[in-house]
């Protein structure tokens, strides 16, 4: 099965760097959905060398100045999943930054707990 994130077509990153590239998810949680995605192909973040790592988090920085000029939004949700059990679909190691906005969820309380419903609240 062909990966949606190797070789990605150029007017699908928004950013990147040497190491990493940003685009915009195609189903997104929210506007301004980005993923950070290393471009060398492994499954998981646990995976990447330490560059890579580095590489990723210096996106998340320059898609932050992104999302704050065209979105405005109240806070971020920034997360990896790693594994099915974590619900990764994609087997591809890949960052999800999620800008949130005042309303759009009844209760915020507990953010990335909420991946477990029971514990979201505590």
């Amino acid at each position: 099965m062909k990966c949606p994130f190797c070789n990605p077509l150029a007017e699908d990153s928004i950013v990147q760097n040497d190491l990493c590239y940003a685009r915009w998810d195609i189903f997104p949680v929210s506007k301004g959905h980005f993923l950070i995605i290393p471009f060398r192909h492994e499954p998981d973040f646990f995976s990447l060398t330490v560059a890579e790592k580095q590489a990723m988090v210096a996106l998340i920085d320059v898609c932050k100045g992104i999302i704050e000029e065209n979105f405005q939004p109240a806070g971020y949700n920034i997360g990896i999943n790693v594994g099915e059990a974590a619900g990764q679909t994609v087997m591809h190691c890949h960052c999800h930054m999620i800008p949130r906005y005042a309303g759009d969820v009844r209760n915020p309380r507990g953010g990335v707990r909420g991946v477990v419903p029971v514990k979201r609240e505590y």
